[in-house]
């Protein structure tokens, strides 16, 4: 059972870790010019392609 909880905790922490990194990468872009539209375009397809990666068609887990 305690594997699990483990699995679960890495999961989340890498999670933190690409939302950090895309608001980071967002933030960059709108400093150098990029407009809120492209962005939003950009970012959604990055959701997109990261929740496929991550199996994210599923229901989550409490």
């Amino acid at each position: 059972m305690g594997g699990a909880s483990m699995a679960n905790d890495g999961k989340r922490v890498h999670d933190l870790i690409v939302f950090l990194a895309v608001l980071a990468a967002g933030i960059l872009l709108l400093l150098l010019g990029v407009s809120p539209g492209a962005l939003a375009t950009v970012t959604a397809s990055l959701s997109g392609l990261y929740a496929t990666w991550r199996g994210g068609g599923g229901r989550p887990t409490p």
